[in-house]
């Protein structure tokens, strides 16, 4: 299992980028708009596609939002 935002997935073996474009998808964000943190450690988008998950990672995916 992996965790994403909390909740245990089936995720091993898909890229983290995979995932983060299906979560985004899923709840209508643009993922040009959200900081990954992996294992507690920010993401940088660039690094995405080269980071397989495996058992035990914790992926949050924080949606920036603009106020005033």
């Amino acid at each position: 299992m992996v965790w994403i935002n909390g909740r245990a997935v089936e995720a091993e073996g898909k890229s983290l980028g995979e995932m983060v474009e299906a979560v985004c998808r899923q709840q209508g964000v643009n993922p040009e708009a959200v900081v990954v943190l992996l294992n507690e450690e920010i993401w940088g988008k660039g690094r995405w596609p080269d980071r397989t998950l495996v058992t035990g990672d914790v992926v949050e995916i924080v949606t920036l939002m603009q106020g005033g």
